[in-house]
């Protein structure tokens, strides 16, 4: 094969010093074939000589492609959302990891890039660059994201504050986008950064602004609130104008594709939480400035001593009023919660944070709930035991006690209840230990359950007893004490002649 310079060198005799082709051939030891076809090729012709642009990587086999596809169908088939695809990098590493791919990233995200083309996903993205000294600005922003929460499907909100130009972020998911949990993340990301950031820059979302007239933005009392609450200043963008807040509009996508990759499943809001602050650290903790190739920690510890200093932590609430219906309920968000029978009828303050709903009368807490974001209402059995009192007979129809997951203790001493006395005083007896709750504390209340089982003393009364021996000896029960006191209540008659025990018990042996 002939080089590139004596190529060029042939065609320069041939167009510049005006020889002979006869003269050429002689002069490189060519054929007059070659050197004729030298000098009639075209110049770009020439600078793709020898370029196979059809040729097809070893590294990119049919296997690969088709292990690449898998990860497209999937989101597909769970319908991911745009923003939380997963990306080139992503399916390099895991295809790197599991053996299946060998080549280089850059081919891999080529191969995406194909892949997606075919799909009509490929679309440019185009970022204005901002700059800001360290410690002069936050940026604060959300997206949906879709996860599994304790096996049922949510669509979160991941909220992301990000210091411009660092690299620094941080973020959590919460099931609303709510003012309680605007304030709550704002508690969470001062505490994370170490300090209070004095301007943070937000969109125009309509939780902090209510009203815009021509420039000017009109703040939610709510958004007011954060200012006072931490001494910050709020700026927000013009409206349609990202580019504006582009580090967060970025560091959004990044958890999104980096952490959150497709429709990942926790046990709980809290487990998720978790799960993205540790991602944040070793983050920060692993990985060095993409220009200055500084090591992020060491911002991140300077960032610290810039700041000013941080409030008293802040319960961030949202309040309403609710009527109670004769069910005991009150609706908030179309979700049930219950309350004590007593305030049926009633008018109750509310107080909304993300994970808790408080309900107040006359400034008495008077139910506390765990906030319902998926299809399910929060009932407390306790609130429905005065009721069942005089209603036994609905005890095991009544919506609260169904959907209460009981200890297997509970449930063996119904059952001998059941045995021993008729369906409604069964149901009496187990609604008053269930009462009994309300006196002690539950690791009490089964501890004497199962004392009650093993001397077949199972009513209410035995029950209490055996309560009242725990707590005043909290150790050590005295077990010829009990014996004197259950005698004396005439529950039974503490003998240790079997026969006359299980006759008066009414319980096979």
């Amino acid at each position: 094969m002939i080089r590139m310079d004596e190529f060029n060198k042939i065609r320069k005799a041939y167009f510049t010093n005006g020889e002979s082709v006869n003269k050429i051939a002689k002069k490189f030891h060519r054929s007059w074939e070659t050197i004729n076809n030298i000098i009639s090729m075209e110049r770009e012709e020439i600078e793709n000589r020898g370029k196979r642009p059809n040729r097809k990587g070893k590294v990119i086999t049919q296997e690969v492609i088709k292990a690449a596809e898998e990860y497209l169908k999937e989101e597909e088939i769970k319908f991911v959302k745009k923003k939380q695809r997963y990306t080139a990098k992503k399916i390099y590493e895991d295809l790197t990891k599991s053996g299946v791919y060998q080549g280089s990233k850059r081919r891999m995200e080529d191969l995406i890039k194909r892949l997606r083309e075919k799909r009509d996903q490929s679309k440019k993205k185009s970022y204005l660059p901002l700059d800001f000294p360290l410690g002069s600005a936050l940026q604060v922003d959300h997206g949906e994201v879709d996860v599994i929460i304790d096996g049922n499907r949510f669509t979160g909100y991941l909220f992301v504050a990000v210091v411009p130009g660092k690299v620094l972020r941080y973020c959590q998911i919460f099931p609303t986008k709510a003012q309680e949990a605007w304030g709550e993340f704002h508690e969470r990301a001062f505490r994370y950064f170490g300090g209070v950031f004095p301007r943070v820059v937000y969109d125009n979302d309509s939780v902090l602004v209510k009203k815009i007239i021509g420039n000017e933005k009109h703040q939610t009392s709510f958004s007011l609130s954060l200012e006072e609450h931490f001494g910050i200043e709020s700026h927000f963008c013009n409206v349609a104008a990202g580019n504006e807040k582009g580090a967060v509009e970025n560091g959004v996508g990044y958890c999104r594709r980096n952490f959150l990759a497709g429709c990942p499943s926790f046990c709980s809001w809290n487990e998720a939480n978790q799960y993205l602050e540790t991602q944040c650290n070793q983050n920060i903790f692993e990985s060095k400035h993409y220009k200055t190739k500084e090591p992020l920690c060491s911002i991140f510890k300077e960032l610290g001593e810039k700041l000013n200093f941080l409030p008293p932590k802040r319960s961030w609430k949202k309040s309403l009023d609710c009527r109670v219906d004769s069910c005991q309920l009150i609706r908030i968000d179309h979700h049930k919660y219950s309350v004590p029978e007593k305030y049926v009828g009633s008018y109750v303050r509310v107080f909304l944070e993300v994970f808790r709903v408080q309900v107040f009368k006359d400034e008495e807490l008077i139910a506390e709930h765990q906030r319902q974001y998926g299809d399910s209402d929060s009932l407390n059995i306790d609130h429905y035991l005065d009721q069942l009192k005089y209603k036994s007979t609905a005890l095991w129809d009544c919506k609260a006690v169904r959907n209460y997951q009981f200890d297997d203790r509970y449930l063996e001493i119904y059952n001998r209840l059941s045995g021993k006395f008729l369906r409604k005083e069964a149901n009496q007896h187990f609604v008053k230990i269930l009462l009994l709750r309300r006196q002690y504390s539950e690791k009490e209340l089964l501890k004497a359950i199962d004392l009650s089982l093993k001397y077949g003393a199972i009513d209410h009364s035995a029950v209490e007893i055996f309560l009242r021996q725990i707590n005043e000896q909290k150790q050590d029960y005295d077990l010829e004490a009990m014996k004197k006191e259950l005698k004396t209540c005439h529950i039974f008659s503490w003998k240790f002649d079997l026969s006359a025990y299980a006759k008066l018990c009414k319980e096979a042996l």
